[in-house]
């Protein structure tokens, strides 16, 4: 019984996870195939293509039933190991993994960035949903300023590096009358956290290790991610120029 998996190939985190489904199937009856490499219509024709923009797609090519999001994550992982499977299965974990499948899924090109994309038979682009990119933001800044804290006496400088940043993109968006600005600004954002967080993980582990190289490493990851996020996002590169101005005068120890 042939399966086949249809993923984002413009999203990093969806080739990563889809090739540990397939590798992890002892059956060899599981395969996968990027958007972009779809032969023709026919497999779209058998999608909600609604939904696939959101769930990850498990096709039946023997004409079974489509599965979506959490149920090809139990299916690939546990049809061989029936006490997963089970697992998987109970009412409440499931409820568990559907809300956090959809927080992945709604901000997995936030959480590691993509290139812009191109056309393709099948749009893969997740629709932006404001209440997720909210609750990601709010998470990704509390593990920043904890993370912050672990290293540091006072929260104030990073406080005043993001609020800074933010205030500035702000003024920067109401100058792009073409660009939707609600959206834009909370894609910014949650680009930004990821950018200090992924930093501020390497500079906590400096201070933990007592390796002051790796603090530079971290400050050099953040200002990097944020030169390529602003350009991934479209947005005047003079914003990184900025943040990194703010970087080196508040953040960088002295």
């Amino acid at each position: 019984m042939k399966k086949l998996i249809i993923y984002d190939e413009s999203c990093p985190m969806c080739k990563l996870y889809t090739k540990g489904m397939v590798a992890a199937d002892t059956s060899g009856c599981l395969t996968r195939l990027s958007n972009g490499e779809l032969p023709n219509s026919s497999i779209i024709s058998r999608l909600d293509q609604q939904r696939a923009r959101h769930e990850i797609p498990l096709i039946d090519l023997d004409g079974g039933e489509t599965l979506y999001g959490v149920d090809t994550w139990i299916y690939a992982f546990g049809h061989h190991n029936q006490k997963l499977a089970r697992l998987l299965s109970l009412r409440w974990f499931r409820a568990i993994l559907q809300k956090l499948y959809a927080f992945i899924s709604y901000n997995r090109r936030i959480i590691i960035t993509a290139a812009p994309r191109r056309w393709q038979l099948l749009d893969l682009q997740p629709d932006f949903h404001a209440g997720q990119r909210l609750a990601f933001i709010l998470i990704t800044f509390s593990l920043t300023s904890w993370l912050w804290l672990l290293g540091h006496s006072t929260i104030w400088p990073l406080a005043v590096v993001i609020i800074g940043q933010l205030a500035t993109a702000r003024l920067y968006l109401l100058t792009q009358p073409s660009v939707n600005t609600l959206e834009t600004a909370l894609d910014y954002t949650g680009h930004l956290g990821m950018s200090v967080l992924i930093g501020e993980i390497i500079i906590t582990s400096s201070a933990i290790t007592s390796w002051p190289t790796l603090s530079l490493v971290g400050y050099s990851l953040m200002i990097g991610q944020h030169f390529i996020r602003a350009y991934r996002l479209g947005l005047s590169p003079w914003l990184s120029v900025w943040f990194t101005i703010l970087v080196f005068a508040l953040l960088l120890p002295k």
